[in-house]
């Protein structure tokens, strides 16, 4: 029984990182597209794209299909990701998400539910799975050390958490029942057997079964030469298993039956189909079907088409374990049989090493790749009469001769894809592509170092752990296929360290609208400035520290809180001066800096309301004026202060702010605010405020084209990951691949600049 390739499904535009299947006919997958897609049977090698599911704002990460319900007797889709919601979809209405579910604080990343349909669990990079009922929370498991990676739902009923912490956790009524422990890395998966036992898989390298009736681990399978991401059970209750070698692997009885090889680096997620056929979604965006009925098999063709993608596969000898080159054996290995179908064998052919896999029915070996640094990177190889580090032949065109690609790891990705676009004549539509080719396949190896970036822990490597040596792990990054570029100089970047303050203005021309409008109010109003007020307003001078008494102050505060909305702006402006430029000044009526200014801005209200869409063009204005005020205000260590407090409930009304924001100058001050929480945040905070801060700026960040926004937005990341190894750890899921591109797409040579910078600072 020999899987073969059934079927392609390409329409994603980036790594696929979750799959369910429905039947044997229905697949549902996600991506970091931000989309979802439905794929229906069209033939016994063919699936279509039926739909595409919009309603995420960023990276999904995780599905599950939940069973029929009297409510919903066609069942629902469950996605989540980088948006921290979690979508619901009724598959007789796509058009928009039926509910969606919030209360996670970070990345929705696994998602499981009930054989009934009623109960659904999701887990977070929160450090917390919540158990939702009917669609309501019902509990909030926590006790996780760090971000929770799978849930499962067993047939008693009970939830099983899997946690970076390395410990697999068993929740009954929302209470801890017990543990199981045994991996010595991050748990990813979970997956259910029958007989009450369960399957997990870890960054250890291992699969485990394990028993509810029993704490210790019943198997422990080894095959997988890197990180296992994910698990299924095949209908006759074989595990498949899919990681970070390029392979799913199928076990049946405890053992290895089968390895399925992939032109993709990073195999994300597997799922078995009721007809007892696997599918797997990859890092090059592919969705891929194998089969072992022959009446299934893909059309020999297209089965022609994967054998070669695999056979020109670059492999990196770190996905394949420890190499002594000087052992294997030369091309005279592969006159001899395989020992058993699907056999991995490597030979030494010259200067190369290359993988060869055994195919019983055929009896021989075909190519499945080159291991590109087994032999070291020291030799150079010559393309147009100049040495480089690599020379890639890239297909472009079938029947073609493939075209040469040279780069050297000094180069920037980018630039060198977009020399070998334009040298060729091809749209540079293709760059990302070609780039990230680049990415995976050299593995980040410094010229003359022989080393490579370390793995992104906040995925899965050992740095995951706060304070833990950093640089021991030489894997490649599991979020993306392969480790990065470190250009020259990157270990010398410095974020910046001083808020940014916004202390430029007309102050006489903002004092003298302001007294336009005082003199527009009746006397007898209490809201009205007084002529002594206004004189000492018209007295300021704004080229030293400032000095208000409380009158003064009050009367200020006092306008921009109770004038009408549209006639506080001068108000605010004002404020936002005098903070910038003295002490912070008292309060009003008992209330804080930050509480009157939210009061006058509406600024908690307003962006804080999910359910508000749109923003009129005053209210703009005024929340503008309230966050330049609040970024003003860490110009002094009492504001300073003020604003850090109140974190939390700034962070709030901020998350998703930029959705509604439509003026360009309330984009920039939103970020310039993004900005001074994180330095505060080096200075005051831990990482896990930090990361909190990261999170959202992220989401900002993959969503503006505003470029004073992108310049500050960059610089966050920069601040957060030189202070914070979780947040530099993080930023690599987050926003690698957008920086990457800022720095060549940036919307202004600013942006470019300070991309290339904390992007060459994350490679590190």
């Amino acid at each position: 029984m020999t899987f073969k390739l059934s079927a392609e499904l390409h329409g994603h535009m980036s790594d696929v990182r979750g799959l369910v299947a429905q039947g044997g006919d229905i697949l549902v997958s996600v991506s970091r597209d931000k989309t979802g897609r439905i794929w229906k049977r069209a033939g016994p090698n063919d699936f279509i794209e039926d739909s595409v599911l919009l309603g995420h704002t960023g990276y999904v990460n995780s599905v599950t299909a939940i069973p029929p319900t009297a409510e919903y007797p066609s069942g629902l889709v469950a996605t989540g990701g980088g948006d921290k919601i979690i979508c619901l979809w009724d598959p007789t209405d796509l058009a928009q998400p039926t509910s969606k579910l919030a209360g996670h604080t970070d990345n929705v990343c696994a998602l499981a539910a009930s054989s009934d349909g009623r109960v659904l669990v999701s887990g977070s990079w929160d450090k917390t799975a919540k158990v939702w009922i009917d669609g309501v929370c019902k509990y909030t498991l926590g006790g996780h050390q760090h971000a929770v990676w799978c849930v499962l739902v067993m047939e008693d009923g009970s939830v099983l958490t899997g946690s970076a912490d390395k410990i697999i956790r068993r929740w009954e009524g929302g209470e801890l029942k017990g543990t199981f422990e045994g991996h010595t890395d991050c748990v990813r998966a979970l997956a259910l057997l029958p007989g009450g036992r369960f399957a997990s898989a870890a960054n250890d390298g291992s699969v485990r079964v394990w028993s509810l009736g029993s704490a210790k681990c019943q198997a422990e399978l080894y095959g997988h030469t890197s990180f296992v991401y994910s698990l299924s059970v095949l209908p006759d209750g074989a595990i498949v298993s899919g990681g970070e070698d390029r392979s799913v692997r199928v076990w049946r009885d405890n053992e290895l039956s089968q390895i399925i090889l992939l032109p993709s680096t990073s195999v994300w997620t597997v799922a078995a189909l009721g007809n007892g056929d696997i599918a797997c979604g990859t890092s090059d965006g592919v969705v891929r079907v194998f089969s072992a009925e022959k009446a299934r098999l893909a059309a020999p063709d297209t089965l022609a088409t994967f054998e070669q993608a695999n056979a020109s596969f670059a492999v990196s000898k770190k996905t394949m374990g420890d190499i002594d080159t000087s052992k294997l054996p030369g091309p005279e290995r592969l006159e001899q049989p395989g020992l058993k179908d699907q056999q991995v064998i490597m030979v030494k052919s010259g200067l190369a090493v290359e993988a060869y896999q055994w195919d019983q029915g055929k009896q021989s070996w075909a190519k499945v790749g080159e291991v590109v640094d087994a032999v070291g990177q020291s030799q150079k190889q010559v393309f147009g009469g100049k040495e480089y580090d690599y020379v890639f032949d890239v297909d472009i065109q079938e029947g073609m001769p493939p075209l040469k690609l040279p780069f050297n790891v000094t180069e920037n990705p980018y630039g060198a894809a977009q020399k070998f676009l334009e040298r060729n004549g091809i749209n540079l539509d293709h760059l990302d592509t070609v780039a990230n080719f680049i990415i995976k396949n050299t593995d980040g190896v410094q010229l003359g170092s022989g080393e490579s970036v370390s793995a992104d822990p906040f995925t899965g490597g050992n740095r995951y752990v706060p304070g833990q040596s950093a640089g021991s792990a030489g894997v490649p990054d599991p979020f993306t296929g392969g480790s990065r570029y470190v250009p020259e100089g990157a270990a010398a970047y410095e974020p910046p360290s001083e808020y940014v303050i916004n202390s430029q203005g007309n102050a006489a021309g903002i004092i003298k609208k302001l007294a336009e409008f005082n003199a527009a109010i009746t006397g007898d109003d209490a809201n009205r400035l007084g002529d002594e007020q206004m004189q000492a307003l018209q007295k300021l001078d704004f080229s030293g520290p400032l000095m208000l008494t409380e009158d003064v102050y009050s009367a200020l505060l006092r306008s921009a809180m109770q004038w009408p909305k549209d006639k506080r702006f001068p108000s605010l402006d004002l404020l936002r001066l005098i903070t910038a430029a003295s002490p912070l000044p008292v309060t009003r009526s008992g209330r804080g800096f930050v509480e009157c200014i939210g009061e006058a801005t509406e600024f908690f209200d307003l962006l804080g309301d999910e359910g508000r869409k749109g923003l009129t063009k005053q209210e703009e204005v005024n929340l503008m004026m309230g966050a330049r005020a609040l970024a003003n205000a860490f110009a002094t260590p009492a504001g300073a202060d003020l604003v850090w407090k109140s974190r939390k409930q700034v962070l709030g009304a901020l998350d998703g702010s930029w959705i509604k924001a439509v003026n360009p100058n309330l984009l920039t001050a939103l970020s310039n605010l993004y900005l001074n929480l994180a330095i505060a945040a080096s200075k005051k905070g831990d990482d896990d405020e930090g990361l909190n801060i990261l999170s959202a700026a992220s989401q900002f960040l993959s969503c503006t084209s505003n470029a004073d926004a992108q310049l500050r937005l960059v610089n966050v990341f920069g601040v957060l990951s030189h202070k914070f190894q979780l947040c530099k750890d993080s930023a690599r899921v987050l926003g690698d691949e957008t920086i990457v591109i800022l720095g060549f797409q940036g919307k202004s040579d600013a942006v470019k600049r300070a991309a290339k910078d904390v992007g060459a600072f994350l490679s590190t």
